[in-house]
């Protein structure tokens, strides 16, 4: 067979082969029934932006309300600021509906009003729910003192379930001392103390001792780490109200937020020397602190922020992956390294992690310092990043600290040296713009690196009259940063202040607990002093508070534009004057606020009528207000109207709700949300609400009372969610007939401006069942061969579009139909072009044909 004869043979087998495909059936895989949702789901409004307020739920049916109940909840609003919600079990059978929406489950003395029997049911009832609780991160503390047949103890319900506890005696007025000083528990407790009425002392054999009783040797307070979560034993009840008891009931509680010191490398200081001043304060500010003197793993599950300092031993790779490992999955690790051979050991961990050290020399400042070249000073604004770790740092001291020569290009530096030429390597080489402290996203969990271990130690390396950790802002830089760090584990997001209009509260100041709130629930909380759209454009969530300067017509415009592009806006007003700068912005978006006087109701309020209380039939069915029961609000305004928007939250409709003038404010609004193109709005009335307050006097400041903190939390996660994207088909959409190649379109957005992925799905039963056409598309279109499918009228189209994260799909309005065959079909399809293919084909096979017979001859 010569060349031209094998090319034509070829070629009619090539034609043959693609009309053979072309008439192929039944191409598409992977049918799944209709009524099966195949996205990936919202996030739900509950745990997974709320680590502050810690919530406790307190088991109260057999207590003494008058005496312990109301002693346990004095002590936790003195000791904890009152910065923490609460509920009461008031029947142990309803344990297991409620303990999911809480963090902490107390569990008082229930003495002499029950006895071991009911305890003994309890503990029954209670053994396949608390461990479980527990394991998943959940804190339980038990005050016990009674152990008797008569003198029921709380130690009985979690004995055998949750800690092995024997041999009860009486410890009133005995010496206690301190057992572990490593433990959280033990923190800021003197090293001995006598008892005060009502205590007890067990054997444990299956938990730390914390706490001893010096005159038998056994345990008076107990804590047991059981997965993620605690276990703790207080051997008290709260009858006599005592100062150590305050303290443990605290430390207790702030195990929801705990730091652990590592000084298992040899570290030269740790939190009973060198680090004492920090880890006795930390706990003022929401952290419970620990340390261990022996590296391991299991330790990581329990611990919210791994603490590194320099070191003489160094850490080992498998160390180090368990480290790495741990803030992958959510956890967050401080690294404070330090200049020369004194940061050797630590090099392996932080260079995992993408940071670089310079490991020969310190950093100098030749007129920025503290009275040594190498004792610089850092001040705002030029040598600090925006970020929380920075809020309210005006001047920092480091003392013969080194600096990163490499980091991630992620990375977010923090503190960098002076870019005047007086920033120097040991007095020699330039060190300009150098990070001396950065910070950055790793997986799931979040790292701070430092590169002196000076701000957290307590002596006075400067002689100046103060420790290095109160030197300038180092404390206050250090408690910001542990803040950011225990957001880890939630996607972070930046919520940016305008303080550029003179508004009420600064997040420096009245609002500090805003901020800091905001920072625990896993956002980086930045503000701008003058109003640049640079610096908050790219920002998740803006939020304005009234102030005393107008917004101009130009700016009003910029903030329409940002929120109409996809973001998030507060506008936070107040009565009268205090609305009259957010108003006009409001209106933008369909919000009148009504700035003429504020708002009392008759009935419901406490204290006085102005301060209004607004409970679940005063509530719109948003996602807002998910989990909000009750909230207080000081004076606050009503709004006029809502537009297309949703009134969160209104008056009463019972002629009680009036405004401080008398005239009636039936159903009125007082919060309010809406939509706004790509992004959202909420307005609201009460700027009190952000800070601490406490005008009723109920131990609460305004942003913890009630549910308040949940409904503020609620605000700024709805604000910035990740939102599902939106997808409409195009064609086709029904009733059209359909035959030969077809382009399939549809039109969608995302609010996020995430980029999109789509999949197609076919039905040929009216949507009754679908089966995949093709996945994983980047562009709104795909060309369809519809000659692949049988004939039929009852033909629809699913497209599903996904941001990664969340879903949506769209189907045809209506069944359209395909009409490719003859009557009687299948048979030859009749699209001309495929007809054209196999005529072609034919001819060529009966050319090869006559040719390879004219070559027999």
């Amino acid at each position: 067979m010569n060349t031209r004869t094998k090319l034509l043979c070829f070629f009619a087998v090539f034609l043959f082969v693609g009309s053979m495909a072309f008439s192929g059936v039944n191409a598409y895989v992977s049918i799944y029934s209709a009524n099966t949702e195949q996205m990936l789901p919202a996030d739900t409004y509950g745990d997974d932006r709320r680590n502050e307020a810690v919530s406790i739920l307190i088991y109260t049916e057999t207590v003494d309300l008058n005496e312990e109940y109301a002693n346990v909840l004095s002590s936790l609003k003195g000791s904890l600021e009152g910065k923490f919600t609460y509920a009461n079990l008031t029947e142990y059978s309803q344990l297991g509906s409620m303990i999911d929406e809480f963090d902490v489950l107390l569990i008082p003395e229930i003495g002499e009003l029950g006895n071991h029997t009911f305890a003994d049911t309890i503990q029954s009832a209670w053994a396949g729910i608390l461990p479980s609780f527990v394991a998943e991160g959940g804190i339980v503390i038990c005050m016990t003192y009674g152990f008797t047949v008569n003198i029921a103890s709380s130690a009985r319900i979690i004995n055998g379930t949750l800690m092995d506890i024997h041999n009860p005696e009486a410890a009133s007025f005995n010496q206690i001392d301190i057992f572990d000083s490593n433990d959280a528990l033990a923190r800021n407790m003197p090293a001995s103390y006598i008892a005060a009425d009502g205590s007890r002392s067990f054997d444990i054999p299956d938990a730390i001792k914390v706490m001893e009783d010096n005159t038998n040797a056994k345990t008076v307070v107990a804590h047991k780490i059981i997965g993620k979560g605690h276990v703790v034993l207080l051997g008290f009840d709260m009858y006599d109200v005592d100062a150590n008891q305050d303290i443990l009931l605290r430390n207790a509680v702030l195990l929801h937020r705990h730091i652990v010191f590592d000084n298992s490398h040899g570290q030269s200081y740790d939190i009973h020397v060198g680090f004492d001043e920090i880890a006795m304060d930390l706990p003022y500010y929401g952290f419970s602190v620990s340390s261990i003197d022996v590296f391991d793993p299991e330790v990581f599950e329990s611990c919210e922020i791994f603490v590194i300092t320099s070191a003489s031993v160094t850490y080992n790779a498998t160390e180090i992956q368990v480290i790495h490992d741990f803030v992958d999955g959510g956890g967050a690790l401080f690294i404070a390294s330090e200049w020369g051979e004194y940061g050797d050991e630590t090099d392996d961990l932080i260079n995992d992690f993408g940071f670089i050290r310079n490991t020969t020399a310190i950093i100098q400042d030749s007129d920025e310092n503290a009275g040594d070249p190498g004792w610089a000073r850092f001040a705002q604004p030029v040598n600090f990043e925006m970020h929380s770790a920075n809020l309210d740092v005006d001047v920092m001291e480091l003392y013969y600290a080194t600096g990163f020569i490499g980091m991630p290009s992620s990375a977010v530096p923090l503190i960098v040296t002076d870019a005047d030429g007086t920033a120097t390597w040991g007095g020699v080489e330039n060190a300009t713009s150098i990070p001396m402290a950065a910070a950055n996203l790793v997986g799931d969990g979040r790292i701070i690196v430092l590169g002196d271990t000076a701000p957290f130690r307590s002596a006075d390396i400067d002689s100046d009259g103060t420790s290095a950790y109160t030197d300038s802002d180092n404390e206050i830089f250090l408690r910001n940063a542990f803040r950011w760090l225990s957001g880890a584990g939630i996607p972070e997001q930046t919520v940016v202040f305008d303080q550029s209009h003179n508004p009420t509260y600064y997040i420096t100041s009245g609002w500090a607990p805003l901020a800091y709130f905001l920072m625990f629930n896993g956002y980086n909380v930045e503000y701008m002093t003058f109003f640049e759209p640079a610096a908050f454009m790219d920002a998740d969530i803006l939020v304005i508070c009234d102030g005393s300067v107008d917004y101009n017509t130009t700016e009003i415009g910029i903030i329409v534009n940002y929120v109409g592009g996809g973001g998030g806006l507060i506008l936070w007003g107040d009565n009268t004057i205090f609305g009259e700068q957010v108003e006009p912005i409001g209106q933008e978006f369909g919000l009148y606020l009504n700035t003429t006087g504020y708002l009392d109701d008759t009935d419901d309020f406490d204290t006085y009528a102005s301060y209004v209380i607004y409970n679940s039939s005063n509530f719109a069915n948003h996602p807002i207000m998910d989990g909000v029961h009750r909230i207080e609000i000081d004076r606050g305004a009503g709004i006029i109207s809502v537009g297309s928007g949703t009134a969160l939250i209104s008056t009463d409709n019972d002629a009680t709700a009036i405004y401080i003038d008398g005239s009636p404010a039936p159903n009125v609004p007082v919060a309010a949300a809406a939509l706004y193109n790509m992004g959202r709005v909420v307005l609201l009335t009460d700027v009190n609400m952000g800070e601490l307050s406490d005008p009723e006097g109920d131990g609460f400041g305004d942003l913890y009372d009630s549910d308040n903190p949940v409904f503020v939390a609620n605000v700024f996660k709805w604000l910035g969610e990740n939102r599902a994207p939106r997808v409409e088909v195009i064609t086709p959409n029904g009733g059209e007939v359909l035959n030969g190649t077809i382009t399939i379109e549809w039109a969608a957005v995302d609010f996020d401006s995430d980029p999109l992925m789509y999949n197609v799905f076919i039905s040929d039963n009216n949507g009754s069942d679908w089966s995949l056409l093709v996945d994983d598309l980047l562009v709104p279109e795909f060309t369809w061969n519809t000659t692949l499918h049988d004939d039929g009228n009852s033909y629809m189209i699913r497209v599903e579009v996904s941001d990664g994260m969340v879903s949506a799909h769209d189907e045809s309005d209506d069944p359209f139909e395909l009409d490719n065959f003859d009557e009687g079909g299948p048979g030859l399809p009749l699209d001309p072009t495929l007809l054209l293919i196999i005529g072609a084909a034919v001819i060529v096979v009966v050319i090869i044909l006559i040719i390879i017979m004219k070559k027999k001859k």
